[in-house]
């Protein structure tokens, strides 16, 4: 219960109760459950034809499950289609949009509880949950702190214990945070300014379902070019003359292209591979930071709070990342995806985002030249008949 409204801002009272909910709650557990529960269901797939009916037959369904068949008007054993293709490519969906809402929230919260001015007077809950809804507004909030002198000691008292900060900070307390910084980093790096379009395939997750997943897609490049004949054989994609670009499943997103100079510019296709494990140990390691970050306001906020009933506390602090992994250590050389632009800017002119391989850290534009696409039929190496 909280208390009837008395004007325009929230009272004293109203900001003590908000706040005593918020932040005694624990968005690690929430992340970790999650992450937990996507690699289940991944390891699902091939074992059962529906994840609502269990694999073995003897084994009653559950009362969740019951109730489920029971208010659609079905049999208690009614079971969902769910093929061993779309676990896949749920599980893709999925992770990616994990990553991505972790990603979003360790901003967010950044946003709020790094910069040098605070409030002791402000309800934090309702500074988070009222901030900018554009992307780029909250990293401007941001800016000031990442410019200071002291940002690096400012970021460290923001996700290390306030007691394991009374002397001077050890190598491993160092090191922990610079783990942690570069989870953060990553993660506006994820959300703003990547060469593709990776926060717009996360909107269109949420906002909708216009993506596309699939794992039916082989993309490598190879060296090799095709026979005279229409045939290539399997050692082209296969052997060290190919590298693969596509080896996992993907999500396709049709979006339009992110103003270039101020120009406005087209429909773009853009391809995002998805490593499963690798994503949702990325997912793992931001929210480990926010975690961190949110025990870190929450133990504040209640120091020096006496008489506190059993249910108010801080979460626990999550613990201290020790030597990684770091952004670095997962899937750096990986490609994250493709794009290719499908129409020209409404206002005219040039195409200024091209086709190309997009990695970590650099693209590499494509130039179509030569024939069009054609088939090509696949073959051993040392047959004449498909593979």
């Amino acid at each position: 219960m909280y208390p009837p409204p008395v004007g325009p801002l929230l009272t004293a009272e109203q900001r003590q109760r908000l706040d005593d909910t918020f932040l005694s709650s624990d968005p690690f557990e929430y992340f970790s459950a999650r992450i937990s529960m996507i690699l289940q269901w991944a390891d699902s797939r091939g074992l059962q034809t529906s994840p609502t009916v269990p694999s073995d037959s003897n084994q009653q369904p559950s009362k969740s499950r019951e109730q489920f068949s029971r208010l659609l008007g079905r049999s208690p054993d009614f079971a969902l289609a769910a093929s061993s293709r779309s676990i896949s490519t749920q599980v893709a969906t999925d992770a990616y949009a994990l990553r991505h809402h972790a990603a979003e929230a360790l901003v967010r919260l950044a946003a709020v509880v790094l910069p040098r001015t605070e409030d002791s007077t402000a309800c934090f809950w309702e500074s988070l949950s009222t901030g900018p809804n554009q992307l780029e507004q909250v990293i401007s909030q941001l800016e000031e702190s990442f410019s200071a002198q002291d940002a690096g000691l400012n970021f460290a008292r923001k996700v290390l214990r306030e007691q394991d900060l009374q002397g001077e900070i050890t190598e491993e307390l160092a090191s922990a945070s610079n783990v942690f910084a570069s989870w953060f980093q990553f993660s506006i790096d994820l959300l703003m300014g990547h060469e593709l379009q990776l926060n717009a395939a996360h909107n269109k997750v949420k906002h909708g379902l216009s993506v596309r997943a699939r794992d039916d897609l082989k993309v490598s490049f190879t060296t090799v070019p095709p026979r005279s004949d229409g045939t290539m054989p399997l050692s082209a994609l296969t052997g060290p003359e190919a590298v693969d670009i596509f080896d996992r499943p993907v999500i396709e997103v049709l979006a339009q292209a992110p103003k270039v100079k101020g120009h406005r510019q087209g429909l773009e296709l853009t391809q995002l591979r998805v490593d499963v494990p690798a994503m949702l140990s990325e997912a793992y390691m931001i929210a480990w930071t926010h975690g961190a970050m949110f025990h870190i306001a929450s133990a504040k906020y209640l120091e020096g709070r006496e008489e506190l009933p059993d249910h108010l506390q801080a979460p626990k602090h999550p613990g201290y990342p020790l030597g990684g992994p770091r952004p670095e250590h997962i899937s750096a050389k990986a490609p994250v995806g493709m794009r290719f632009p499908l129409t020209t800017p409404p206002g005219g002119g040039p195409v200024q985002r091209p086709a190309g391989i997009a990695f970590r850290d650099v693209f590499i534009p494509l130039n179509f030249t030569g024939t069009e696409m054609r088939n090509i039929r696949v073959v051993a190496d040392d047959e004449k008949k498909e593979a």
